[in-house]
């Protein structure tokens, strides 16, 4: 009985953030008060992966994650578990959420070195697994209509599903090579667009050299799309979010250096796309996530791994959509900050280190009015 009433409980909170009035009229009521917050955690010791953290936006104040290696929902800055099976000696995470509260993920039986997908909504006794196995999540993500769009490392196609089903099958472009393979899923938009980065080898080396290839499956059935790459000479190019648009964003990465770039593509993409720069203080950055509507991308700026210790942390970057990068505020002075998830009520979120060197999910209220450009 207990164990209902917290679950009921926590769907009417949510109930009342999902009913609430929508991001363009909080905005015009609601003086926006700018802030960084530090969400709840689980109990228990913090882990390495995965890493604690938000990895998608909600409407009003939900956010979805990761804490202590499980699955969570964030409402405010209260945390939620997520009812998984066995998920007392397992890992698992949430990855996405759309305006209607619809959450998706992946947890690990136990004993396996598999990863299912499932949905969830708050306040549900259970996941929902979704009907094929997937090995090791290369991406689950959802649009706002509640289709997720669901593939494995190394698979040769996408699935998308509907009200749980399996809708669509989305097989690669031939023209990339017989052995291409899904890397990650970068998103899908309201309209069902899907954008991955697919992955080939060369044959000449052997398979030991790699390339990606931006991929988008247009939402109305037309055939697939193979983007150019990104035009800054790395070999690998990924996708990580598209908008409602269709603008995609994403890095190049040229692997040997580990150098990243960030990246963004516009329709009808007939160019390679552009790169709205780095910040000053760091030599590479990424974009990790687009808004659905506003144009705003977040990401982060980096250091090589082997540099990060001796020059300074890795930093949480917004663009605007034009104009250069900004940073956005540290958790802690010197310690590093990444944002993955910006909403179109200017809300961005990510993890960050605090002054004890603990690893939280943050949000950035009021992102836009907190960013700013390094001196």
């Amino acid at each position: 009985m207990r164990k209902y009433m917290a679950a009921a409980g926590a769907a009417v909170v949510l109930a009342g953030l999902v009913t609430a009035a929508g991001p363009a009229a909080a905005a015009g009521s609601v003086p926006c008060k700018p802030a960084l917050t530090a969400l709840g955690t689980l109990p228990g010791a913090e882990v390495s992966w995965p890493q604690e953290g938000v990895r998608a936006l909600g409407r009003g104040t939900l956010s979805v994650g990761s804490s202590r290696g499980k699955a969570v929902y964030w409402t405010g800055s209260t945390v939620h578990r997520v009812p998984v099976p066995d998920g007392s000696r397992i890992e698992s995470e949430l990855v996405g959420v759309n305006q209607g509260g619809l959450m998706t993920g992946w947890y690990r039986p136990y004993g396996t070195t598999d990863q299912v997908g499932f949905t969830y909504r708050a306040g549900d006794a259970s996941v929902s697994r979704l009907p094929d196995a997937i090995r090791s999540v290369a991406g689950l993500k959802v649009n706002d209509a509640g289709r997720v769009a669901a593939a494995g490392y190394g698979d040769h196609s996408i699935r998308v599903y509907a009200d749980g089903a399996l809708e669509r099958t989305l097989g690669i472009p031939e023209e990339i090579g017989p052995d291409a393979y899904v890397a990650t899923v970068g998103g899908i938009n309201s309209r069902g667009d899907v954008v991955a980065s697919v992955h080939r080898s060369e044959p000449d080396t052997g398979g030991r050299v790699e390339y990606s290839h931006p991929v988008l499956w247009p939402g109305d059935g037309g055939p697939a799309r193979v983007l150019p790459q990104a035009g800054s000479g790395g070999n690998y190019s990924w996708v990580t979010g598209i908008a409602t648009d269709g603008t995609i964003v994403g890095s190049d990465w040229y692997g040997p250096g580990y150098e990243w770039t960030p990246w963004v593509w516009t329709a009808p993409y007939g160019a390679p796309g552009s790169s709205p720069g780095r910040l000053s203080t760091h030599p590479f950055a990424s974009l990790e996530g687009i808004s659905p509507s506003t144009g705003a991308a977040v990401g982060s700026a980096r250091f090589h791994p082997e540099d990060a210790g001796i020059n300074a942390a890795d930093q949480a970057v917004l663009w605007p959509g034009s104009g250069p990068v900004l940073a956005l505020p540290r958790l802690a002075a010197g310690k590093a900050a990444s944002a993955v998830a910006v909403s179109d009520d200017d809300r961005a979120a990510g993890s960050a280190v605090n002054a004890s060197g603990k690893t939280r999910a943050v949000v950035w209220k009021c992102a836009s009015r907190q960013a700013y450009l390094p001196s």
